[in-house]
């Protein structure tokens, strides 16, 4: 408030800390008279009355009255419901996964003891850095103030290079999962309600994708079996009531389809077709069904690649091949998506000259390392400035779901409740007697927030956990 009086208004505003005394040059809280009291709080409403019309201006100049008034807002008493409803945990599950993770860890240490000929701490960064790089002699990589780095991205490049490494990489996952998740949720099930309740943080990304915190329940692994075993925590917490998933269905390549309105992935999206293989066809020239894992594991590296930016080094570093296959395959992936290539350089070009990007529905990024003389910061803000239109749209797409979604949900008086949003995903809690109402209302809602030409395909699943679903038939009205 201190901050937009100043910068609107010309106003300076005593803030909290300083009308209690309990800033940093306060020495202990004073009592505040009433008088001080009524005359704070007075500046402070007419700050408020005066701002509204500076700022509803300000935001009708940048085109962001929709986002506002038809997302944001309505948006925000959702995400409060969410967080009052929380999740139920299944603590004696984490309890006995607690200890089962414990006996792992310390077999690895022990492992590791024996492979290094000598016991060390391996969360202390120091010391692990003396056994791989001075005991070990392992190739050095990043130097950090305090010496050698041990970031992941330097233990990654040196997995192969001896045994103990993939030790203390599996070591590190374990731990982390184990203190961030499975140590931690059981303390923070709410007495009163039995659940769990994160933080939703709205205004928290310049994509706008929702954050959560206390605890992060967007960060599970989900492609590790560790990952599904957390997830498998997360539980229906009422009697005949299951849990239900409602996941977008390649939204971000669907958007960047939509947005660059390259034929061959219009036409490919359009005809149903696994677009993975679909783009692996195109670029090894071979029959859609004569498609091998392989090949179609690169067409899906280079396909997510395109939209965030990825160059021939960041796909030959990812699939282990040489710089000169990656750039034969980037330059037969291009020439196939050649429209999808003149949308991103346009992208790229705009954001230079602008500083900034802008999404569909008026979502604004300022990039100002665009212009920057340092190679990597310049490449990371392009990197920035290419995936913003599609994630941005993906945020806000999902966004409006839940707000539509919400209000049927009460309109219709139905006990079914949205629990959490994990990106594309959506998760809820719902009667089994409700299954029908979900597997109708869910999708519809969801593939009508926004007209994609490529359409919009929503996958539902259903289960008694977050882990342990199978697919569910979505009812056509």
């Amino acid at each position: 408030m201190e901050d937009l009086a100043r910068d609107f208004l010309g106003v300076e505003l005593m803030s909290t800390e300083q009308l209690l005394g309990t800033g940093r040059a306060a020495r202990k809280p004073t009592a505040v008279e009433d008088n001080e009291a009524a005359e704070f709080s007075a500046r402070r409403a007419e700050a408020i009355l005066n701002l509204r019309p500076r700022l509803e201006a300000e935001m009708s100049n940048l085109g962001v009255d929709y986002l506002f008034h038809e997302i944001e807002l309505p948006l925000a008493g959702v995400l409060a419901d969410m967080e009052s409803e929380g999740v139920a945990i299944d603590v004696p599950y984490l309890k006995q996964m607690q200890e089962e993770l414990g006996s792992q860890l310390a077999a690895i240490e022990s492992e590791v003891e024996q492979v290094a000929g000598e016991r060390f701490n391996l969360n202390a960064p120091q010391q692990l850095a003396t056994v791989l790089f001075e005991k070990l002699r392992l190739p050095v990589g990043k130097r950090t103030k305090t010496g050698y780095s041990t970031d992941a991205d330097t233990l990654e490049a040196l997995r192969d290079k001896h045994p103990i490494v993939p030790l203390i990489l599996d070591h590190r996952q374990l731990s982390k999962l184990k203190s961030t998740y499975v140590d931690a949720l059981p303390q923070l099930v709410d007495p009163l309600s039995g659940r769990v309740h994160t933080s939703f943080g709205q205004a928290s990304t310049a994509t706008g994708r929702l954050a959560s915190s206390n605890p992060n329940l967007m960060n599970i692994p989900i492609r590790t079996e560790l990952g599904q075993r957390i997830r498998r925590a997360f539980k229906a917490g009422r009697p005949d009531h299951v849990m239900v998933s409602a996941d977008y269905a390649q939204i971000e390549l669907r958007i960047a389809a939509h947005l660059s309105g390259d034929p061959m992935l219009l036409d490919a999206f359009k005809a149903g077709q696994d677009i993975h293989t679909a783009t692996a066809a195109a670029v090894f020239k071979v029959p859609i069904e004569a498609v091998d894992p392989g090949q179609r594991r690169l067409a899906k590296i280079a396909n997510f690649g395109s939209i965030y930016g990825q160059g021939e080094y960041g796909l030959s570093q990812q699939l282990g091949i040489t710089g000169d296959v990656a750039r034969e395959f980037l330059g037969q992936y291009w020439s196939t998506y050649s429209k999808l290539r003149e949308f991103l350089d346009d992208l790229r070009r705009q954001a230079r000259e602008e500083g900034f990007v802008v999404s569909a529905t008026g979502r604004r990024r300022a990039i100002p390392d665009l212009r920057s003389p340092n190679f990597q910061l310049r490449g990371a803000a392009e990197r920035m400035a290419i995936n913003f239109p599609m994630q941005s749209l993906a945020a806000d797409i999902i966004k409006i779901a839940m707000v539509r979604l919400q209000r049927e949900i009460e309109a219709d008086q139905i006990e079914g409740r949205m629990l959490l949003q994990v990106h594309d995903e959506l998760l809820f809690e719902v009667p089994r007697s409700e299954l029908d109402q979900f597997a109708e209302k869910v999708p519809r809602i969801m593939t009508g927030a926004y007209e994609l030409e490529t359409g919009i395909e929503v996958e539902m699943k259903a289960g008694p956990n977050w882990a342990d679903m199978k697919k569910l038939a979505v009812v056509r009205a």
